[in-house]
């Protein structure tokens, strides 16, 4: 039982307090922003009371909301008298006038910041309110007048919390307007309870809180929920909520569309529309085209009879020929020179039983395979079915919408119209065309966003480059893993800049990251770090996490940013410009 009011500073026009200062004093400027946040979710809470007073159906009758115009008249009648209020609301007789007198508040505040009007009106100027306070005192008096029950909970969602971030500058009069928010959590009042919703960089380190040099302690004063945790997936498919998420929106939009029956699945309908997928195997096949023998090449020094076996093999499962080839290139390291030509002389078709057998040493390797296959055949991979499309969204729900419209698009220019009530499954080809398409998109995406938008696009490209360029030349398909990388948190944290980078990344969920136990005998913590699934498209990268990650030194990130042109710190050189002689100090914290 919950009545939910809400404020998104972007939309609500909140983070136009960075247009124009109200104040010379930045902590009255502050607490004007805080009377405003108050407006916006106070008529929001009115508003959702009145809405939910009069509708049926989702359990609202359990509510039990009582609305009347006596309720009304004697919640009116309590708030206009408490001082949380400062006495703005002293001429209102009814809900009505609350709400225009809200109203026109928060118009002559925009008025204002929008340099419509010279001065902000004196009677504002007089009777700001302290955020939170009139919110809780609402939520009171609902409860001891009988308009909701005493165990209905009032939620107070802020959205957009991080784009205060970029309002709040080190100018003289702009205060950090976080800290006006973190101000009303810090009261942990319980009457209502607040909803952040926030990127993690917004408020990882910004838990300060105006007035006070305290900061806000987690599980103390706040519960942090990290929803990209929640719905990525991890090791344990069946903890997975993401899928179940998917076909529920998938559903419900057809519904809404009148293409879907209303008694549909959303497994069901997922499967209708984008099938299943092709095997690897077809896959191969299809990149093959007249030409699979171009799936695997073969060495010089192997049999004659093995080298040609190979290739008809190729001809007629080049999966299977791909794998065979790393195999053999496995089995006959050039690394052990001594044994290598006794093993290239027992090379034979036979082989190709005894790496069938290996299940887990195929399975690892098959995407890295096919998108070898395909660059040796000089063709795109083929991303399809509804399974790859899930995954390909990397457990955001916008992504998945987006490879859906552009798919959608794609298939509206091939001739074939989506519209109309029939359900049919779209072709491969015209799924695979669609998803690159959102590929290309999510990575131009990421330059228009707020932040470091720039310096993380450039990055993530180069990871992308680097990283694929390796895979495709791990011949022996030694590294399936290494479309990622992992970091020693220790070596990490002597890396500000690029710490700083990485997570600013992984909260714009640019790369995913997660720590890892290492298989190194020193045991430290690390992180691994991978692009999201919809960018791998671009490169030509599979998506999937298999085997261990690439582990590397955070100055190998820093190479990467060099090499993307993002700055560094003064007096950085890149490693072929550092002498050969050159010899670290012992207590250079870098080494």
């Amino acid at each position: 039982k919950f009545i939910g009011a809400g404020i998104n500073l972007a939309h609500s026009n909140g983070i136009d307090f960075g247009y124009r200062a109200i104040s010379e004093d930045p902590n009255e400027t502050a607490i004007f922003f805080g009377d405003f946040v108050n407006c916006v979710l106070l008529l929001d809470l009115i508003k959702s009371v009145s809405i939910l007073s009069t509708g049926s159906g989702a359990g609202i009758e359990a509510l039990a909301i009582d609305w009347s115009s006596e309720r009304q008249r004697a919640f009116v009648s309590a708030l206009k008298k408490n001082d949380a209020l400062q006495g703005i609301l002293s001429n209102c007789q009814n809900i009505e006038q609350v709400e225009e007198t809200l109203r026109n508040r928060l118009n002559a505040y925009r008025r204002f910041l929008h340099m419509n009007d010279r001065e902000l009106d004196l009677g504002i100027r007089e009777t700001k309110m302290d955020i939170g306070l009139p919110l809780s005192a609402a939520a009171s008096l609902l409860k001891s007048n009988g308009a909701i029950g005493e165990d209905v909970s009032v939620l107070l969602n802020i959205d957009q919390y991080e784009e205060l971030a970029n309002i709040s500058r080190r100018e003289i009069h702009s205060p950090d307007y976080r800290r006006i928010i973190n101000r009303a959590l810090a009261r942990r009042d319980p009457s209502i309870s607040y909803r952040i919703g926030t990127r993690g960089h917004a408020w990882r380190d910004h838990g300060y809180i105006f007035g006070a040099d305290a900061k806000l302690e987690e599980e103390r004063d706040y519960k942090f929920v990290d929803l990209d945790t929640m719905l990525r997936r991890h090791e344990n498919r069946k903890t997975w909520i993401f899928p179940a998420f998917v076909e529920d929106v998938f559903a419900r939009r057809l519904r809404h569309a009148g293409i879907a029956p209303t008694d549909a699945k959303g497994r069901q309908l997922l499967e209708s529309v984008f099938g299943s997928g092709m095997a690897p195997a077809d896959k191969a096949r299809k990149y093959g085209g007249r030409n699979p023998r171009r799936s695997v090449k073969v060495d010089q020094d192997w049999p004659e009879q093995f080298r040609q076996d190979l290739t008809e093999l190729a001809a007629e499962d080049p999966l299977s020929a791909r794998l065979l080839e790393a195999w053999v290139l496995q089995k006959t390291d050039r690394s052990r020179a001594p044994q290598r030509a006794a093993a290239v002389r027992s090379l034979g078709i036979s082989m190709l039983k005894a790496m069938q057998t290996k299940v887990w040493w195929n399975k690892e390797r098959v995407e890295l395979a096919l998108v070898q296959i395909a660059g040796r055949c000089q063709q795109r991979p083929l991303w399809s079915g509804h399974s790859e499309l899930v995954d390909l969204s990397g457990g955001n729900i916008l992504i998945f919408l987006s490879i859906c419209q552009h798919i959608w698009d794609t298939q509206n220019q091939v001739g074939r119209e989506t519209g109309g009530t029939e359900l049919y499954e779209i072709e491969t080809e015209v799924q695979a065309v669609g998803v690159f398409k959102a590929s290309d998109y999510w990575l131009k995406k990421i330059g228009q966003e707020t932040g470091r938008s720039g310096d993380r696009m450039r990055l993530a490209r180069q990871i992308g480059i680097v990283l694929a360029r390796d895979l495709y030349a791990d011949r022996q398909m030694s590294y399936p893993g290494h479309n990622g990388f992992s970091l020693a948190d220790e070596d990490l944290e002597r890396y500000p800049h690029v710490k700083q980078l990485l997570d600013e990344m992984s909260d714009y969920g640019t790369i995913a990251s997660w720590p890892h136990t290492t298989k190194e005998k020193d045991r430290r913590s690390r992180h691994k770090y991978y692009l999201n699934p919809v960018l791998c498209p671009q490169f030509k990268m599979h998506y999937k996490r298999q085997k261990e990650p690439r582990y590397i030194h955070p100055s190998q990130v820093e190479e990467w940013m060099d090499q993307a042109g993002l700055s560094l710190p003064d007096g950085w050189q890149r490693r072929a410009s550092r002498s050969a002689t050159e010899q670290p100090s012992l207590f250079d914290p870098r080494v």
